[in-house]
């Protein structure tokens, strides 16, 4: 024989103890009215929402601490820093011809300190910034995104005015072989300064791929600057000045498809 239950029982009921209010018997003998019904069925929504904030935020500090990895202390800037000035200054000495350093004789006083001076202050602010890069959270005074293409204005603007046009029959050859030169030397740089940025945690790989490109084709734009004769402007702003845009380049594209290379593993892990 059912029973007819009203909303006082189904208060009973629930205030008892835990019943399983929803089941095919309880539907079928207790007769639940509307409104008993509907509590019930929020009840039973209830039981099913999902894990409150404070468990979630348990679980993804709990993911987060499985991955953790102890990592040794960076050394002081300093030691970087004179890392980075060895590394440029290895580079320049050796690829300094024997022949008397033609480049350097053709320059006259104002065009020297122009041009290394550029050049000087471009290096140092570059690898200012690979080193600030280094470690998360730094602050810069200067943008790592527009620190390089500052870098390039600024080299080219001073080349522009330092220097005038000249006659020079074979243009293309001898660019292309100043080219060939200034990358020669550049790219072992890069790969030299790059081991030096990887010692940190690198947060963003194009941006440290920029700076580390300018910086190392800087290097080959020293050797360019003294080695070759050539004083026309032409030449030195579209070969020389473009080993450095060449070597920025290269270095954000390898950054960033380094950076995508990351991020593709961490969605396939996650």
């Amino acid at each position: 024989m059912s029973t007819k239950v009203n909303c006082t029982d189904i208060d009973d009921l629930i205030t008892s103890g835990p019943v399983n209010l929803l089941s095919r018997d309880a539907e079928e003998n207790m007769g639940l009215c509307k409104h008993s019904s509907d509590l019930v069925r929020m009840l039973q929504k209830a039981d099913e929402a999902p894990l409150p904030v404070e468990s979630q935020a348990e679980r993804i500090q709990a993911m987060i601490a499985a991955r953790l990895r102890p990592v040794r202390p960076l050394a002081p800037a300093r030691f970087f820093l004179g890392t980075c000035a060895i590394i440029f200054l290895s580079v320049v000495a050796i690829g300094i011809t024997p022949s008397g350093m033609e480049g350097w004789a053709a320059l006259n006083g104002m065009q020297r300190i122009a041009v290394f001076a550029t050049m000087a202050t471009g290096a140092l602010l570059l690898a200012v910034s690979v080193i600030g890069q280094m470690a998360p959270g730094n602050k810069y005074a200067l943008a790592p995104a527009l620190l390089p293409i500052g870098v390039l204005t600024v080299l080219i603007m001073i080349l522009a005015v330092t220097f005038r046009p000249r006659a020079e029959p074979a243009f293309v050859e001898s660019g292309l072989a100043c080219v060939r030169r200034g990358l020669t030397y550049s790219i072992p740089a890069a790969f030299l300064f790059w081991l030096v940025a990887r010692r940190g945690a690198i947060l963003s790989p194009k941006l440290i791929g920029a700076a580390v490109g300018g910086l190392a084709s800087l290097a080959g734009f020293t050797v360019l600057e003294i080695n070759c004769p050539d004083v026309n402007v032409f030449h030195i702003v579209v070969w020389h000045w473009g080993v450095v845009l060449i070597g920025t380049a290269s270095g954000a594209l390898i950054g960033a498809a380094a950076e995508y290379i990351q991020q593709r593993r961490h969605s396939k892990t996650t």
